[in-house]
């Protein structure tokens, strides 16, 4: 009899984290059935590579018997479900990221590596404050700094609304892990009781004391304008205080009563404790947090569980958004305007813009909230593409304060501060309530000076001055982290230096000097270098243990402080004229979400903004209290320009150790995408970047602008394909970022 002819090999498609923008085809084993996001090790080169099956059953360019064989299988299922799958494809796409780095670099890092999935996790047992541990917390009894903060967190019906809490759960709310023994020697002194655990999916909702009042008609009216199944994305713009994370929270419930998983991003997690507390509190036991803060054990297992399905709520920065959700039902992206939803560099994808694609693709709607709306969706709702829920109104009753200018041309600063803003301070004082006091630039000094010679103290790496921090005799580049010592007199001609500028810490010390009496705090990104110390800063000012507050952007990160009476702005006019193309738009955001936290209790509140240019469109502005009419210039701006949000943009940008190299190589760049430039596409430069020397490198620009999406992105994808035949030396980079953020 002839021989039967041998079944042709199965062949699967697999994505590896390299630089290349392909996937790469290998026979599958005869013996495994390997589907679509499943990971598989793979020889590639003489290295064996983790990768990750993105199609199966294909049929291949190459002769399939000189296709290497997969070397093994990782997952006895896919970890990777089809949406998932279309969303990391669609992102590379549109971003121009090589696939590869997409997709791996959305897996938590023990699964790039080829660690397996841990098992479904044991529930955790709970732990509640007994009544001799309420005695002992009102007496004064419980007197350690840590076993009190577990007591009170545990007893705090607002953090602990059920009156019991996991260990994860109470590690979210305190900033840290308390260990196991920790609350045993505190169970031993019957002050806490350890109660069996509770299987996650069988824990109703707590009905907290939040939850008990009722919504007000704009909130419940938003609550209900949540429809399943619809993935039209639902703009939540809330004044500040308005209860945007009660809605947040309702909509959650109901999603999760339907048998549904919810993801939250947030931009920042260790700005947001009270928002992740608050959805702890609600969920208990069923909440799964992903940042980058965690271990590299801790995030394995929380990824793995909102994979699995036991988490139901998934909070989380960007990354957060490619974690499997097997029963997806709604997404929330909080402070939607945030700029740290835009990754910087690699794959620089915005998860907001790529959470509403994968609302498109499950088929589930998209809640992006904020007091401060990024003019993109502003201009979205406006014409109906996206559903417009707005609060304009505090449950409390309470209106935001109104902003007022100080003009600095007829009040003249002392070290910032002005007479009206100290006179404000004393008063707010006087009648027990706190004082924020925002400056957005950290350190002493933001130059040293010789008013002799001229000479400064100029970065070696950067385009950039050095700053000036008090309590170490160093100069800092807030650029390249460079630092070297303050030296005692100039270099050049040996007289005396000067620094010039107000960073926070000068600040701080002019403040205790004009109120030496009064408690302060500085809240900056030097003030909460150590482990627990934003937690331990952000409980001083709750307890009112500081009536004043001096910090960054920090303070306008959503933190809710019902006695802030007033928010002193000490300077913003460096952004208002500013070459940075949304430098306008965040600095007006900025002041609206830093006055937001004055007022919110019944004492009412004020915000004084100090400035120069009292004048400007965006200053005059304030006094409307509507954002949405603050924002109306912009526009206007935008629409002339053909800037988004009424046109698109991307950012080529080529670096160089040397600045001819970088001009020149710029040129080679950029004449692909003249070539390849569709009609209506715009390029130019290139030219030289704002920071022009960044770490050593220079870097130059080249701008591509369009009114029509497809025609910018077929022209990049033109030019892509040539780049890739440009012989350039090693040294160069060439970046691209599309809709970008930032051009400088």
């Amino acid at each position: 009899m002839p021989d039967t002819p041998a079944s042709a090999p199965s062949i699967v498609r697999v994505a590896i984290d390299r630089p290349l923008d392909r996937l790469f085809d290998y026979r599958s084993p005869p013996d495994r059935d390997v589907r679509p996001g499943m990971r598989v090790r793979v020889p590639f080169g003489p290295t064996r590579l983790t990768g990750v099956v993105m199609e199966a059953g294909v049929t291949s360019e190459m002769d399939p018997g000189r296709l290497r064989a997969v070397s093994e299988v990782l997952d006895a299922t896919p970890i990777l479900p089809d949406s998932l799958r279309e969303l990391l494809g669609f992102g590379g796409r549109y971003y121009h990221h090589p696939i590869g780095e997409v997709v791996l670099g959305a897996l938590p890092p023990a699964l790039r590596r080829g660690r397996p999935l841990p098992e479904a996790a044991t529930p955790e047992p709970l732990w509640a404050v007994t009544e001799q541990g309420h005695r002992a917390l009102a007496d004064g009894a419980v007197r350690g700094e840590r076993q009190r903060a577990i007591v009170a967190a545990l007893a705090d019906p607002d953090s602990a609304p059920g009156g019991r809490l996991d260990r994860p759960t109470l590690a979210g709310i305190l900033g840290r892990r308390p260990a196991p023994r920790e609350l045993e020697r505190l169970a031993e002194r019957g002050w806490l009781e350890c109660r069996p655990p509770e299987h996650p999916t069988d824990v109703p909702p707590e009905a907290d004391s939040a939850a008990a009042r009722p919504l007000t008609p704009e909130q419940q009216a938003a609550v209900d304008a949540l429809t399943p199944g619809e993935a039209q994305p639902l703009l939540l713009e809330g004044v500040t205080g308005s209860g945007k994370t009660e809605v947040y929270l309702r909509m959650a419930e109901r999603v999760v009563a339907r048998g549904e998983q919810v993801l939250v991003l947030i931009p920042e997690i260790a700005l947001t404790p009270q928002l992740a507390a608050r959805i702890q509190a609600r969920f208990p036991g069923r909440v799964a947090l992903l940042h980058s803060g965690l271990a590299e054990g801790e995030r394995l297992r929380a990824w793995a569980s909102a994979a699995r399905g036991e988490a139901r709520v998934v909070v989380g920065t960007r990354s957060a958004l490619f974690t499997p959700l097997p029963e997806p039902g709604l997404i929330v992206v909080d402070e939607e305007h945030d700029a740290a939803f835009k990754q910087q560099d690699g794959f620089r994808y915005n998860a907001r813009d790529l959470a509403i694609k994968r609302g498109q693709l499950e088929a589930i709607p998209v809640v992006l909230g904020s007091a401060t709306p990024t003019l993109e969706t502003l201009q979205a709702a406006r014409q109906g593409r996206y559903t417009h829920c707005p609060l304009r109104t505090r449950p409390d009753g309470t209106a935001p304060p109104r902003i007022e200018a100080v003009d600095t041309r007829v009040h003249t600063p002392d070290e910032g501060l002005t007479s009206p803003l100290l006179d404000a301070m004393q008063a707010t004082l006087a009648g027990g309530q706190q004082c924020f006091v925002l400056l957005n630039r950290r350190g002493y000094a933001r130059t040293l000076a010789c008013d002799h010679c001229g000479w400064v103290a100029d970065c070696r790496h950067c385009d950039a001055r050095l700053t000036i921090h008090a309590g170490q005799p160093r100069a800092i580049c807030h650029l390249c982290g460079h630092h070297e010592p303050v030296p005692d007199r100039c270099p050049d001609c040996g007289a005396e230096l000067a620094r010039r500028g107000l960073g926070t810490q000068r600040l701080e010390q002019a403040l205790a000097r004009h109120f030496p009496q009064t408690p302060l705090i500085r809240l900056d990104r030097d003030s909460i270098r150590h482990k627990g110390a934003l937690e331990d800063a952000l409980e001083r000012i709750r307890s009112l243990d500081a009536a004043i507050v001096v910090g960054t952007q920090m303070l306008a990160k959503g933190h809710d402080f019902p006695r802030v009476g007033l928010v002193g702005v000490v300077d913003v006019d460096q952004g208002l004229y500013s070459v940075d193309l949304r430098a306008a738009e965040h600095t007006l955001q900025l002041i609206v979400q830093a006055a937001g936290r004055a007022g919110r209790g019944e004492a009412g509140g004020r915000v004084l903004l100090q400035t120069g240019h009292p004048e400007h469109p965006l200053i005059r502005g304030l006094d409307a209290a509507d954002y949405t009419a603050m924002v109306r210039p912009l526009l206007d701006e935008r629409a002339e320009s053909g800037f988004p949000p009424f046109g698109h943009l991307a950012l080529v940008r080529v670096e160089a150790e040397d600045a001819n190299t970088a001009e020149t190589r710029a040129g080679e760049v950029a004449a692909p995408l003249r070539r390849a430039a569709a009609p209506g596409v715009r390029v130019l430069g290139p030219a030289p970047a704002p920071r022009h020397r960044v770490n050593r490198r220079y870097r130059e620009q080249i701008l591509v602008q369009s009114g029509d999406r497809r025609a910018l992105h077929a022209t990049l994808h033109q030019a892509r394909r040539a780049w890739e035949g440009l012989t350039l030396p090693r040294e160069v980079r060439i970046a691209l970022d599309v809709d970008p953020v930032s051009l400088a």
